[in-house]
């Protein structure tokens, strides 16, 4: 295994964050469905250990400025985390766990909202599917930090949060999260069940 730079290793258990933070993981079905008629796979994974989430919805509705529903377009940026979350757990079973989630690489956040700069405010509507990602993994955001620093970076990770889009299902936001695990279960997964899920 790679040694990870000391920002990306944990001394705690991701599924310990888990239970503190509510977090149900449901049933695998629940979150990764048959591929038997699908149009697009809810993970892929590379030899590189690269993960590439689908997007995945959160809330209903567009956005506007007004502050409560800026606030609503949070939790259904949160609600999409969770989602996310489920997915690489059931996606990574069973051959690995969360714990092989190496660190965060990039986050895609689309928010349902009027173009031409009538909505300002994506990046507050995104930053609830990141928290998601910063409480499980570490970051700074996460409840776990102290004074701005989490034991662990691993959740951290780059991001785009863009306005002016009609997502289908009328949904609030669509988030996409990119992960690194170790390449050598990477291909094995790949190997033995094949890259997409």
């Amino acid at each position: 295994m790679t040694e990870l730079h000391a920002s990306c290793r944990r001394d705690f258990d991701v599924y310990d964050r888990l239970r503190a933070l509510g977090i149900d993981l449901g049933r695998r079905e629940d979150s990764i469905s048959p591929a038997k008629g699908r149009r697009i796979c809810s993970l892929t994974f590379t030899p590189s250990g690269l993960v590439f989430t689908s997007g995945t919805g959160g809330g209903t509705g567009p956005v506007t400025n007004d502050d409560k529903d800026v606030e609503a377009g949070y939790e259904a940026g949160r609600e999409a985390g969770i989602k996310h979350v489920r997915a690489l757990h059931w996606g990574l079973d069973p051959f690995g766990t969360l714990n092989d989630v190496w660190y965060c690489v990039k986050c895609i956040g689309m928010v349902n909202s009027a173009g031409g700069g009538a909505f300002s405010k994506s990046p507050r509507v995104v930053d609830g599917y990141t928290k998601v990602f910063h409480d499980v993994f570490g970051g700074p955001l996460s409840q776990f930090a102290t004074d701005g620093l989490d034991q662990s970076l691993s959740g951290w990770h780059t991001r785009s949060a863009v306005a002016g889009f009609d997502l289908p299902g009328h949904c609030r936001i669509e988030p996409e999260m990119i992960v690194q695990i170790d390449p050598s279960l990477a291909l094995r997964i790949v190997r033995e069940r094949g890259p997409h899920i």
